[in-house]
């Protein structure tokens, strides 16, 4: 992996699914890198927010969640592009983020995550004592 650069790789199943649909969609990302951390904005539209789920374990982001298909109710359909199913997709960030401080906010289609860097390590000097000498009598 290049430093600085996150890579992702997506996971998208569609059930049974139609063999003319279209490939899979795989829900784009924006990853923004800031002095504490990063921004990740997944475009998921017509996802409801109770089946999105994210996990952070060391520098992996992972979002999964389920969009559904399109209400056939009414109507007939001459064109389906629209996806629908489960997803996954999978970040991994350049350096260890901090999951504790991180938040999550879906509105309007977009699920922003913003995750904290986590904090360095605190350099420590350990002093050195003497040792005991034979004791004097």
């Amino acid at each position: 992996m290049t430093k600085g650069r996150p890579t992702t790789r997506w996971v998208y199943g569609s059930g049974a699914g139609d063999p003319g649909a279209p490939p899979p969609h795989l829900p784009p990302v924006d990853v923004v890198e800031e002095t504490h951390g990063w921004r990740l904005v997944f475009e998921i539209p017509g996802t409801d927010p109770e089946s999105v789920r994210v996990d952070v374990a060391g520098r992996v982001v992972v979002v999964r969640g389920e969009r559904r298909p399109t209400e056939r109710a009414h109507g007939t359909f001459l064109c389906v592009e629209r996806s629908a199913g489960p997803f996954e997709r999978a970040i991994e960030l350049p350096d260890e983020p901090d999951p504790d401080g991180g938040s999550a906010v879906y509105a309007d289609g977009l699920l922003t995550l913003e995750i904290p860097r986590r904090p360095a390590t605190r350099r420590r000097t350990i002093p050195i004592r003497p040792a005991r000498g034979p004791e004097k009598g």
